[in-house]
């Protein structure tokens, strides 16, 4: 009888443990858009910044831009890549079309991969 409880209790521990691990892990609500059009005296286009809230490191992140005119009417939509791996608390950029004028981004993370769990940061000595 004892070797059941003692299975039964090994069971409930090991189902709280990956529920727990899988609790953790980042949506699409994890991230923080930005975008900003570049400077008239620059090459033409708008630039975009990732800002990964989750503490998880991921890569392959895909942004869908969607790109509204004045009345929010859809004028265009395309997916983008972020260059490089998105670490917690650094911000990642990547690069949008040009925006016509009166147009403005609508910017949504469509997928991602992870990579790994960062562990929290530590103060550094002086």
């Amino acid at each position: 009888m004892s070797r059941r409880v003692l299975l039964l209790a090994l069971a409930l521990v090991l189902a709280g443990t990956s529920s727990y691990a899988q609790s953790d892990r980042p949506t699409s609500d994890s991230f923080r858009l930005e975008w900003s059009r570049r400077p008239g005296w620059m090459r033409p286009g708008t630039d975009g910044f990732l800002y990964n809230d989750s503490r998880w490191r991921v890569t392959n992140v895909r942004v869908q831009a969607r790109a509204l005119d004045g009345s929010g009417r859809l004028v265009r939509e395309t997916v983008v890549s972020v260059f490089g791996n998105s670490v917690p608390g650094v911000r990642a950029f990547f690069a949008l079309p040009p925006l016509g004028e009166g147009e403005t981004y609508q910017l949504e993370v469509i997928s991602f991969d992870l990579i790994a769990r960062e562990g929290p940061t530590r103060e550094q000595s002086p």
